[in-house]
């Protein structure tokens, strides 16, 4: 069986795929990895289907060495590096949004990210847990998916699946900051549900003020500083469904923005959505970072959507052969990265 062994899991690594979709009536999350573009783009790059199973990596830290030979990519961040090392003082550096084939023994790192939250490492083969509710995914606030439905911890050995046969070179994609990068454009969101239930101000506040992100986040929410919200009345209502992207304003008046580990339900007025093509972007911000919220009607979403998703089919689609990477090891007669 091919497995990796985690050595050093970092603060908040999981398993993650697309999710469970269809399953809030049950009171299941739908969970999934927090950027789905890095995810498509990191398995093309290593060869699986889109929704291979793979490592989501919330600020870094993360270090496995693979039991069998394989071909990794790291993305999701611009910055960031795989940093590659065995016992004889093998060492490469991968930049992001680029695999390579590495032996069996090489230990991968990736250090503290700099530049996003959220990084996501493909595995050629896929990580293999057992499905849930047709997903691998790990929901760690509801304790299901994933390796026991929980982060992973130091020691943890994952199987991986059958990796196709690769005859290609190892495949690069040139990372677009306008379709990849938590960039400063705004996060443009649909109003409502429960718009009506805030001031004519509160919604002129949302949309022209500056928020910014604090260290209270997590894969189920994060939230806001920045001016208060005021209701009509009160924050309560019965309770309904959220979905990821919600915009929930409790009765402080300050936003939390719901991600995908949402609660299936909730009792908060939710005053706007994110739209779907700004999700990825909110998992590379970091705490202290500055937001600004644009309204668009679901017809805009919509169309947005498509576009965005054309846009990643065509990034996908630009893959090409990379360069040789500066091999430490082979220069000085150390090894060789295959």
């Amino acid at each position: 069986m091919r497995q990796i062994e985690i050595m050093i899991a970092g603060p908040h690594t999981s398993i993650q795929d697309h999710g469970r979709p269809g399953h809030q009536a049950l009171g299941v999350p739908e969970g999934g990895v927090l950027d789905r573009d890095a995810m498509r783009i990191a398995n093309a790059l290593v060869g699986n289907n889109d929704g291979a199973a793979v490592l989501e990596v919330c600020l870094g830290g993360l270090s496995f060495v693979l039991g069998a030979s394989a071909r990794v990519a790291l993305t999701g961040t611009i910055e960031g590096r795989l940093s590659i090392q065995d016992s004889t003082g093998f060492h490469l550096d991968v930049p992001s949004y680029r695999a390579v084939d590495l032996k069996a023994g090489r230990v991968v790192r990736v250090n503290m990210l700099t530049d996003s939250n959220t990084a996501v490492i493909a595995i050629s083969g896929g990580v293999q847990v057992p499905l849930l509710y047709g997903s691998m995914a790990t929901s760690p606030n509801a304790m299901i998916g994933g390796l026991e439905g929980r982060l992973l911890r130091d020691g943890d050995r994952l199987d991986l699946g059958e990796a196709m046969v690769i005859d290609s070179p190892e495949m690069q994609i040139k990372p677009l900051p306008s379709v990849l990068s938590g960039d400063h454009a705004p996060i443009r969101v649909v109003l409502g549900p429960q718009d009506h239930r805030f001031t004519d101000q509160a919604l002129t506040t949302l949309t022209s003020c500056d928020y910014r992100l604090t260290p209270v986040l997590n894969r189920m929410g994060m939230r806001l500083d920045g001016p208060t919200l005021a209701h009509i009345d009160n924050a309560d209502i019965p309770s309904d469904g959220i979905v990821t992207g919600s915009i929930q304003v409790p009765g402080n008046g300050i936003p939390i923005i719901l991600l995908a580990d949402h609660q299936t339900t909730g009792g908060y007025t939710k005053i706007a959505t994110v739209i779907s093509a700004d999700l990825p972007k909110l998992a590379r911000l970091r705490p202290g970072q500055a937001i600004r919220f644009q309204a668009v009607t679901l017809e805009e979403a919509e169309k947005i959507a498509r576009d965005h998703a054309h846009d990643i089919r065509q990034l996908i689609a630009s893959m090409k052969p990379a360069p040789p990477l500066l091999d430490a090891g082979a220069l000085y007669g150390l090894g060789d990265t295959t």
